[in-house]
């Protein structure tokens, strides 16, 4: 009986030491606005949409959208934006709106970690899978 109530403390103090922070959200200052993030999203009529997202420390964001084989035979279609990008907040998680020119949608990222954001709809809702809508830094 005494091994098994050591056992049972010695587990629960692995488990409680063993959390090196990983699980810690960052913050919103602690993210950096500046780098590049990419990755390559479902499609519903294609292979898949890369996004290429790049942060300036000035607040300001160049995205280019592939649409990989978009027009079929291996063209894809390449759409480019760029504007003004604002953090934001809600309940305990953290966001990116990229605002774009008049006239289009504003795109909305959830800051996972330093080195993930993760697009979302424009509630800062995440998709069923969210993992594949991540773009990671370079």
């Amino acid at each position: 009986m005494k091994i098994h109530l050591i056992l049972a403390v010695l587990f629960l103090a692995l488990i409680s030491c063993g959390n090196n922070g990983s699980n810690k959200k960052t913050s919103h200052k602690e993210f950096e606005m500046e780098g590049v993030w990419k990755g390559t999203l479902p499609c519903a009529d294609c292979p898949g949409i890369e996004y290429i997202l790049a942060l300036q420390p000035e607040g300001y964001y160049k995205l280019t959208v592939i649409y990989i084989d978009g027009e079929g035979d291996g063209i894809d279609i390449k759409l480019y934006a760029d504007g003004k990008v604002v953090r934001t907040s809600k309940d305990d998680s953290f966001f990116l709106r990229l605002l774009p020119p008049p006239g289009n949608d504003t795109i909305y990222f959830k800051i996972v970690d330093g080195d993930t954001l993760r697009l979302v709809n424009k509630d800062f809702e995440e998709p069923q899978n969210p993992q594949l809508y991540n773009i990671v830094k370079e």
